[in-house]
């Protein structure tokens, strides 16, 4: 037996032992195999082992020690887990045998979780469903799951974007305090609300939207001028009707967006308000904001006057009829008297985007694929539709509102801004050498103002020289971003940016409204904190997702019914040093080809982000034969092979 002596020398040497040892805090990153990654806060990667990944789940912060496997490698073990992120997921049921599982549909998390019996609400083999976490798999690496929801078969019809509603936790109904305080607004009406604000009931403003659109949230008409055009832009006011912190706030806010599947609309807003009291529908008075620009001959413009108003619709157009009529003057259905309007309409648009051309970006146009769906809400077919001239129309005179409107709150020190802060940081170096090396400069171009960049880019875009380099650059940009922040929108070439046209389907429009009205009305104006546009863009995001992850769904469930040996002509959008992605043209469906199972000696180049084997390249923009390879519409994969 030792001595106190002993047990203290040996307890003082156990304890130098477990010093010496390099300890660490970090988060676990998972990878597409079943080993992993766990990164400290100053991005330190340590190897993690398949038998350490089975302990944790993806996003897990944990503390753990690094070991040596050999002299050249180490690797961490889990000494505890600090914290989990995930805690619900959805996922296809699994039955093996006796074990029930859920094979989960997360990009990170790559093992089936076991379901205990008490816990499977009856689910069947194949079903798709919710669950939450019951055992996290911290020590033992053995997690569990208890079902919360069984969402359906993937026959169902409409079950592609029920599925996702669940799996990006999207709600789909409104409670019934929400319906009661819409209906309660729409039965009360505007009357009370009208006092003090301009009537521009006689202005001959149109709402111009798709023909099934009920939600019309803007309407415009022109006059002409001796330098050019009155622009009026009315913009639907749901701000004047919803008082901050009522349910149907918090309930706007919570969704952040109005979110558009194929045969599905979920609105931010209850339809009675969203399609009745506060759209602009045709020939009844509702409450806008109306922004008045004076726009000259060459497309310059200038915000002559933001006001609270009453206005009247004279008109619901379409996308269609506007188009005719800007094509060939054809009238069609649309009342004579709004001619005028039109015309000035027409000749405006056209002059802002001849400026907007010259002085700002323009994106690049991108057509539309409209989902065919048969009695079983399945895709039957796929129609490509691209942009016309009215579409066209309509977003110059948003864009020309939101950037004046922005303008307009930067000088009274308010404002939502939209940030774009150009080229993502880990890629400015390609970005520039491509510069250099395709606009002949002598070094390479600094890109550290809006002035830099846009002048920057049209350069790119005016280069003839077999490479589309404006393409290339836009596929490495930042995604934009919500700020109280006065900062420039890259992608636009704006000074700066916001969006205040669209109050019924965005909720960040409909605080900007709120803090316009503040002060015009010489009020307090409302403060919106960093964690609150944070919260709306990540729902925002969610809804995007939710909506193109339904699509691609819909649209390899139709590419399936195709001949097993069909090919196909795709574009190449992106490509990284093992993946080329690429679209269909006709269909805008969407898969990858790995360029690694493409014979030849391939050499990757990551400044234009293009593949080459020196005798043929495949770059971004260009249209190449592709077969299917691997065809799954249920987890939205599709793998292809390049054809000769």
């Amino acid at each position: 037996m030792l001595d106190k002596n002993s047990l203290s020398q040996l307890q003082s040497l156990k304890q130098e032992i477990h010093d010496s040892v390099p300890r660490f805090e970090g988060k676990v990153r998972a990878t597409g195999g079943r080993f992993g990654f766990v990164v400290t806060d100053d991005n330190q990667q340590f190897y993690m082992s398949p038998e350490e990944m089975e302990k944790v789940l993806p996003g897990d912060r944990v503390a753990f020690r690094v070991e040596e496997v050999d002299t050249k490698k180490t690797q961490a073990i889990i000494e505890s887990l600090i914290s989990t992120e995930l805690s619900d997921f959805c996922g296809t049921y699994v039955i093996k045998g006796k074990g029930h599982f859920i094979q989960p549909d997360h990009q990170a998390l790559n093992r089936w979780i076991f379901v205990p019996p008490k816990a499977r609400q009856n689910a069947e083999e194949g079903m798709l469903v919710k669950a939450h976490l019951s055992q996290h798999p911290y020590p033992a690496g053995r997690a569990q799951a208890e079902i919360d929801t069984v969402i359906g078969s993937s026959q169902d019809a409409g079950i592609e974007a029920r599925y996702m509603c669940q799996k990006w936790n999207l709600a789909t109904e409104f409670s019934e305090t929400e319906l009661q305080q819409a209906h309660e607004l729409a039965a009360a009406g505007i009357d009370a609300l009208s006092t003090d604000r301009a009537d521009l009931t006689e202005l001959p403003l149109v709402t111009i939207d798709s023909a099934s659109t009920r939600d019309l949230d803007d309407a415009l008409c022109a006059t002409v001028t001796d330098t050019g055009w009155t622009l009026h832009i009315a913009i639907a006011d749901p701000a004047a009707v919803i008082q901050p912190g009522t349910p149907l706030d918090l309930m706007a806010r919570d969704r952040a967006t109005s979110a558009y599947f194929a045969h599905l609309v979920i609105p931010m807003l209850p339809a009675a308000l969203s399609e009745q009291l506060c759209s602009l529908q045709p020939g009844v008075k509702r409450l806008a904001l109306v922004a008045e620009v004076a726009v000259d001959q060459a497309g310059a413009s200038t915000l002559t006057r933001l006001s609270q108003a009453l206005v009247s619709s004279q008109a619901k157009l379409s996308y269609q009829q506007v188009g005719e009529f800007m094509a060939d003057g054809s009238l069609g259905d649309i009342d004579a008297a709004l001619q005028p309007s039109l015309d000035a309409l027409k000749d405006c648009a056209q002059a802002l985007a001849s400026q907007r051309k010259n002085a700002c970006l323009v994106m690049e146009d991108r057509p539309d694929y409209r989902l065919i769906l048969d009695e079983n809400g399945k895709v039957k077919d796929i129609v490509r539709q691209e942009r016309n001239d009215a579409q066209r129309l309509v977003e110059e005179c948003m864009l020309v509102c939101n950037r004046l409107c922005a303008d307009w709150l930067q000088q009274h020190n308010s404002g939502i801004f939209i940030e774009h802060a150009g080229i993502r940081t880990e890629r400015i170096g390609d970005v520039t050498t491509l510069l250099k090396e395709q606009l002949g400069l002598e070094k390479k171009p600094k890109i550290k103002s809006l002035e830099d960049y846009v002048s920057l880019m049209k350069q790119a875009a005016g280069g003839d020289d077999g490479l589309n380099i404006k393409q290339i650059i836009s596929r490495q940009l930042e995604r934009s971003n919500l700020t109280t922040e006065d900062k420039p929108h890259m992608g636009l070439g704006f000074p700066r940016y916001t969006t205040m046209t669209s109050p019924l389907r965005k909720y960040n429009d409909l605080l900007v409204h709120r803090m316009i009205a503040a002060i015009l009305t010489e009020q307090p104006v409302p403060a919106v904190d960093a964690p609150l546009l944070s919260a709306i863009q990540d729902k925002q995001a969610k809804a995007r997702v939710a909506a193109n992850q339904t699509e691609s769904w819909l649209k390899l469930q139709w590419l399936k019914t195709f001949p097993a040996d069909a090919q196909f002509d795709a574009v190449i959008q992106y490509a990284t040093a093992n993946n080329i992605m690429v679209r269909f043209e006709d269909s805008g469906v969407e898969g990858q080809i790995d360029r690694r199972k493409v014979k030849g000696n391939w050499a990757f180049d990551s400044k234009t982000l293009s593949h080459s084997n020196g005798e043929q390249t495949l770059a971004i923009g260009q249209t190449v034969r592709v077969s299917v390879q691997t065809l799954e519409p249920d987890s939205r994969e599709l793998k292809l092979a390049l054809q000769p």
